[in-house]
């Protein structure tokens, strides 16, 4: 099966699906080959000491999420952020903790999101489907036009 999906669609599926976006998230959008994310920290309900400062100064963050890479079911994401013109992906390792919280709210298992110190994020999606929708497997995962494309089966 092939899947092309835009990144506000996807958002609209978890919504009928019972899976909200988180608050943090303003905004998502798809341009070429990136995946565009806007984000109010101040949405945040626990953040670390460093985080709460850096908030305080540029609450707003906006992202580009590329897949770099798909291979064994995980998707390696690289992230170029920004809050008001400053590099805020050197602070993304400082969003584990908050991230990891986040997805167990929403029953997630652990460890489906790595957040890696060079500004790049594996996303386990073999396991994040598979805790949401059993029997659904992914062979390739890439961006293009805008748009999230996806191959895969169901079994």
């Amino acid at each position: 099966m092939h899947i092309r999906i835009t990144p506000a669609e996807v958002l609209g599926l978890a919504k009928v699906a019972g899976q909200p976006v988180p608050p943090v998230v303003s905004s998502v959008s798809g341009e070429g080959d990136v995946v565009r994310v806007v984000a109010d920290l101040r949405r945040l309900d626990a953040l670390p000491g460093p985080l709460k400062l850096a908030v305080r100064i540029a609450p707003i963050v906006r992202a580009d999420v590329r897949v770099v890479a798909f291979a064994a079911g995980v998707a390696t994401l690289e992230v170029e952020a920004n809050a008001a013109g400053l590099p805020a992906h050197k602070l993304l390792s400082l969003a584990a903790a908050p991230i990891e919280q986040a997805l167990a709210k929403q029953d997630l298992p652990p460890g489906v999101v790595d957040v890696q110190h060079d500004a790049r994020i594996a996303v386990d999606v073999e396991r994040l489907l598979e805790a949401k929708l059993p029997g659904l497997t992914v062979t390739n995962l890439r961006l293009a036009e805008g748009e999230i494309l996806l191959d895969g089966s169901v079994g």
